[in-house]
């Protein structure tokens, strides 16, 4: 039997309340930040400039230069302003941005063919359609010499554009809970990330628009899925894969439809292979591209070890995400800059509060009813995928045979956690007495996230030490 479907009407016209609330409220606090927020003061910034900036002159791979670690060649204007603009800012959080320093950059001279050889290992290694956003705002900041700070303000309004309308489509094609996902692309590191040239807006956004398509043909699309339909799921999971391979795992999001969307055991079968090993092989082939310019020395030590002891890893793996878990979650919550800028704990819990308050105020009577399925797939592809994250940064960035996992961060997780609303979204059921106060928890969230996010920047860069 096929998951009940809502009406038609919901799903348009394409600017529904969720979807304009959204644009506006993420536009309005991405154009604010991207100035606030000083330049390279956004976790593995500069990492993530050098490679945009190449990417915007059509050098879509990196080299290997001789000191033997990946990058290419930048303008020295680049590398000195990101060096000097808020040196000694990051990782101290007594110390605040130095505004003339910051007026002296402004005014610095591209020279964009006085060039030197960099390295940035970090970001090299991932797929060029990562920088498309920044790249589409700093190509013509760029070719109009600006300085490297305009050049980089240029490429964090790039990343908020794009990553505003990749969002924007997934939430009208939710067919549920749109309020309750609108609200989550408004948390404070969300907001605080999109405002950058990082990669993760633009992965943040293909991972939401993939859930989005799943439920949307689980939901609400009338009859079987056709050649077209598929193929949208399909090029969406690609879309996900090459933005980073440690969110592989969502492309599992593929078992949320029942066998009933595909007609057959046989073609369920085969498009499940599909929509899981295709992306696998563009993101294989992509890493075979970049392993001669990136391979850390101890990752086959580490292989090797992982082979002798699997289960014995594993439980390394489980053991270090429950107990680090709680603080993980304050990272993905809200904790900005170089992890050294928290936003009040106080803070992350009410907006917890009010987003429970507004998923439990959100269903009606068109709504779909979201079974225990539908449910326990969501929650094991967040848990697969979180334990994929654990094992990846094991395997690269963590000594051999250690009984713990190194460099894993909160925000790592965020992808994961639309899924959690899917598998924790209550009974459709909106009490007349109780619906009138959605829009009061709504607008109440709304502020408190753009208060707290825009304060404890400001506070942190420019206020009193």
């Amino acid at each position: 039997m096929l998951p009940s479907s809502p009406p038609p009407s919901p799903l348009r016209p394409f600017f529904i309340a969720p979807v304009v609330v959204f644009l506006l409220v993420a536009a309005v606090l991405g154009a604010v930040l991207s100035f606030l927020t000083p330049p390279f003061q956004v976790a593995d910034e500069p990492a993530h400039f050098y490679r945009a900036y190449q990417v915007s002159e059509g050098q879509l791979v990196a080299t290997r230069i001789p000191v033997g670690d990946a990058g290419g060649q930048l303008p020295r204007s680049i590398v000195r302003v990101s060096q000097e603009v808020s040196d000694g800012v990051g990782g101290h959080p007594q110390v605040r941005q130095d505004r003339q320093r910051l007026r002296e950059a402004m005014h610095t001279a591209l020279a964009p063919q006085d060039t030197q050889e960099w390295r940035f290992a970090a970001s090299a290694v991932y797929f060029p359609l990562v920088y498309f956003p920044q790249s589409l705002g700093m190509a013509p900041a760029r070719l109009l010499e600006a300085s490297p700070v305009g050049v980089l303000w240029a490429g964090r309004l790039g990343n908020v554009l794009v990553a505003l309308v990749l969002t924007a489509l997934a939430l009208r094609l939710m067919p549920f809970q749109r309020w309750a996902f609108a609200l989550l692309a408004l948390t404070p590191m969300v907001l605080f990330q999109r405002a950058s040239v990082s990669a993760d807006p633009i992965t943040l956004s293909a991972c939401l628009l993939l859930l989005a398509l799943s439920l949307h043909y689980t939901f609400a699309h009338p009859g079987p899925l056709g050649v077209k339909q598929l193929g949208l799921l399909l090029a969406s999971a690609v879309f996900v894969a090459l933005c980073k391979q440690a969110y592989l795992p969502l492309t599992l999001v593929f078992l949320l439809l029942p066998l009933t969307r595909l007609g057959t055991r046989g073609r369920y079968a085969l498009a499940l292979a599909a929509i899981v090993v295709v992306p696998a092989l563009f993101q294989f082939a992509w890493s075979s591209t970049v392993r001669d310019i990136f391979r850390p020395s101890e990752v086959v030590a580490q292989v090797a070890h992982v082979k002798a002891h699997p289960f014995q890893v594993l439980g390394v793996l489980v053991s270090d995400l429950w107990t680090r878990l709680p603080g993980f979650l304050h990272q993905a919550g809200g904790v900005l800059g170089w992890l050294d800028t928290p936003v009040p704990a106080s803070a992350l819990l009410g907006l917890a509060a009010l987003l429970f308050g507004v998923m439990a105020l959100d269903g009606d009577a068109g709504a779909p009813k979201v079974g225990w399925r539908v449910r326990v797939v969501a929650l094991g592809v967040a848990v697969a995928g979180v334990l994929a994250i654990q094992a990846m940064l094991y395997l690269a960035w963590t000594a051999p045979g250690a009984q713990h996992v190194d460099g894993v961060q909160g925000r790592y997780l965020l992808p994961y956690a639309p899924l959690l609303v899917v598998a924790l979204a209550p009974p459709a059921w909106a009490p007349r007495a109780l619906a009138r106060f959605k829009p009061v928890l709504i607008t109440g969230f709304i502020v408190l996230t753009a208060v707290v996010t825009l304060t404890t920047v400001y506070q942190r860069y420019y206020g009193p030490a």
